[in-house]
């Protein structure tokens, strides 16, 4: 461990507190108040959440059971606050980490320049299985480097649980894994190898992922086959791919960059001007192999694979795999020019903030206004949600249980009938919904809601019992308005609702066809 010779703080803890709260609260509560629907990733995690599966045909199971609790605890902040959440908990681990690998002045300000890239702001505001990630992928990092400076088995265990839930919430972070495991093996710290702790660990991850393997057995591995039809090296060019996450993660980084050049530049021309002692270029930390490995190998690698060829990366794929970036500056800073660049560092880093706060907030507010055209954030939700409840109330007496049809179109339905939110038979390969059997469809029957003018056929399996006797159908449309732009053209939905015979309403509900 270094010696604390570094500068004193120059900002007191409780302002730093009190501004890391508003920045959560803002980014919490106000995005819900400035839009009308869900981004795609936030539906479908729900969607699927709704059904507490072992597994979806695209991803593990963990992320959508959490969005999913939140979003019935917190309606539809929910999905806002569980992304500042796992930041929240991100930041803390990279705080642990750092104290563990230099002064905690220096771990304090590398935790800080941690929300200097863009991958830690606007897209915070669409969770997903990479936001997910982050917390996990700063704590696998923490456990890994607290076993191996004080060798105690709760560590192993720890790291073996979180690597666990790593991977039951993104494939990729097995990235990690393997750079870690590299760093073992290639490393003084191979002795540890020797001992139970890192074998215990292996055996509680392989423990917690143990149901969702079955569950891959099961249906045929259709993640990976999912995985394999997006990152296949014959689909398109896999080195244009590869360049571009090269340059989407330096994109990420740039604010970084700019607040260290910006506070450092000054220091820089000092240091030429005066005769005093050179500058030690180092890391400032007892474990530079160990932090190198953590900010930067899972992030090569994945570059170099999709160089080579093996498979097509994906831009997000990055946005775990810099959380230790702002360590990483930290610990490079020489101490000579750590107290005059400092403050620089926090007035910078304040400026990002607020800039990067203002610009995602009124694109929420504005966009539909700036593209000519509404997004997903700007649909109608709460106007959907109430023309199928009226519209099914009026032809079926039992609970609408399904909404199939256009994957965003349905789910975004759905997630909007919560509490009482229908399942979802999602349209193309009727194993991606295994939660909707034709037996269950008999017993309660669809809403199948589509736009365009042409319908498409039904979905696998509503159309094996579409033209079943006591299947009946009824057809209609919606005309909503859209919340920001009323005079517009207004947001058309076709519906076609099978009602069985069990759910026919009576004479006396007086429903119409």
């Amino acid at each position: 461990m270094p010696a604390p010779t570094d500068p004193p703080a120059t900002v007191p803890r409780a302002l730093l507190a009190a501004a890391a709260a508003v920045y959560a609260l803002a980014w919490s509560l106000l995005p819900p108040l400035l839009t009308s629907g869900f981004p795609l990733d936030v539906v479908e995690s729900l969607t699927w959440g709704h059904e507490a599966q072992w597994g979806y045909y695209k991803h593990p199971p963990l992320a959508p059971w959490v969005l999913y609790l939140f979003y019935r605890l917190f309606g539809r902040a929910g999905p806002y606050l569980l992304s500042q959440l796992c930041i929240a908990t991100t930041l803390w681990l990279v705080w642990r980490l750092g104290c563990r690998l230099m002064t905690r002045e220096r771990a304090l300000l590398g935790t800080a320049l941690t929300m200097g890239m863009v991958f830690f702001t606007r897209p915070a505001l669409e969770f997903n299985h990479n936001v997910a990630q982050m917390p996990l992928w700063a704590g696998i990092g923490w456990a890994l480097l607290a076993a191996l400076q004080d060798g105690r088995l709760r560590h192993w265990l720890l790291l073996g649980l979180l690597a666990g839930l790593g991977l039951l919430t993104k494939y990729s972070i097995a990235v990690l894994l393997l750079c870690l495991a590299a760093y073992l093996l290639f490393t003084p710290q191979r002795r540890v190898l020797l001992g139970w702790g890192p074998w215990l660990a292996l055996l509680l991850a392989l423990a917690v992922l143990a149901p969702h393997l079955h569950w891959l057995w099961q249906s045929g591995g259709q993640p990976m086959a999912y995985a394999g039809s997006r990152t296949g090296a014959d689909d398109g060019n896999p080195r244009r791919h590869a360049v571009t996450f090269v340059g989407t993660q330096w994109l990420n980084h740039l604010p970084l960059l700019a607040i260290v050049g910006l506070a450092v530049l000054p220091a820089w021309r000092q240091a030429r001007r005066s005769a005093g002692e050179p500058v030690a270029w180092r890391l400032h930390t007892g474990w530079p192999a160990y932090l190198l490995v953590l900010a930067l190998a899972p992030g090569l690698l994945t570059a170099l694979l999709g160089l080579a060829g093996v498979l097509r990366v994906r831009d997000m794929w990055g946005v775990p795999m810099w959380d230790f970036s702002g360590l990483l500056v930290a610990a490079w800073l020489p101490a000579a020019w750590l107290g005059a660049a400092r403050p620089r560092l926090w007035r910078g880093l304040a400026v990002w903030l607020v800039l990067i706060s203002v610009l995602s907030f009124s694109y929420l507010a504005c966009v539909a206004q700036w593209r000519q055209r509404p997004v997903r954030t700007d649909w109608p939700s709460a106007a959907l949600a109430a023309e199928a409840r009226a519209s099914w109330a009026g032809v079926s007496r039992c609970p609408l249980d399904v909404v199939a049809g256009q994957y965003h179109l349905a789910g975004a339905l759905a997630v909007a009938l919560a509490p009482q939110q229908p399942s979802v038979l999602i349209h193309g390969d009727p194993r991606h919904s295994p939660w909707v059997t034709a037996a269950r469809l008999r017993a309660g029957g669809a809403l199948w809601v589509w736009q365009g003018d042409a319908p498409p056929g039904p979905p696998a399996p509503l159309d094996q019992v579409a033209g079943e006797p006591g299947m009946r159908s009824i057809e209609g449309n919606w005309r909503i308005d859209w919340p920001r732009e009323p005079a517009g053209r207004p947001f058309v939905v076709h519906w076609r609702a099978y009602v069985p015979a069990a759910c026919a309403p009576t004479p006396a509900t007086g429903a119409t066809q």
